[in-house]
């Protein structure tokens, strides 16, 4: 799909032996461009799912460019319950500019010219979460944007990976997945790419 000059898909799967995914992908379009996130529930199965469900319907609502308010917001949302780590960016698509927030063990890689990764914060949201620390990426015309979850094996390379460059961010979305999804976990995973 796109939105204005920011093309986005999201795939999202169970590990092995379960039919529903404790991980969600959220993307929204916003009037200035687009917010994405990624969400991964402690645990597998029905339980982490119903609250992947819940995050999901939330961001999908709220979705926004103050991601540091919206972490703040997530984490009173699953204070007191089954905890989760999240990374969530927006995307101004007339600057290029991007801002991502992230706690827990997800991941967010830019490939174009440059390969950029921005880093997540140590934490658990609703249980352990520090403050949200505000990164930023410039982006150029034609960089591709990942956001995934732990169920993906973090440090695949472009050469090990050339749909980063050549498919359609449908494709893309699944093949990062399907071939680097870890069969023990969920797995989700944001493909951006920015066009302007």
């Amino acid at each position: 799909m796109s939105t204005s000059a920011i093309e986005h898909a999201t795939t999202v799967r169970p590990c092995k032996g379960e039919q529903l995914s404790g991980d969600a992908a959220v993307v929204r379009r916003l009037e200035s461009g687009c917010f994405a996130a990624i969400v991964d529930v402690l645990g597998h199965g029905p339980d982490a799912h119903r609250v992947a469900a819940v995050v999901e319907r939330f961001l999908g609502k709220h979705g926004s460019g103050d991601v540091a308010g919206l972490m703040q917001q997530l984490h009173e949302l699953l204070r007191g319950g089954r905890g989760a780590a999240a990374g969530m960016c927006a995307i101004d698509s007339s600057s290029g500019r991007l801002s991502y927030v992230a706690t827990g063990n997800t991941v967010l890689r830019c490939f174009g010219a440059n390969e950029r990764r921005l880093v997540s914060q140590d934490g658990v949201i609703g249980q352990n979460m520090r403050t949200p620390r505000l990164q930023s990426l410039q982006l150029e015309p034609g960089d591709v944007v990942l956001l995934y979850t732990d169920g993906v094996r973090d440090r695949f390379t472009s050469e090990e990976c050339p749909a980063v460059f050549h498919s359609d961010v449908d494709e893309l979305a699944q093949t990062v997945v399907d071939r680097f999804g870890k069969d023990h976990d969920d797995a989700a995973c944001v493909a951006l790419r920015y066009r302007q």
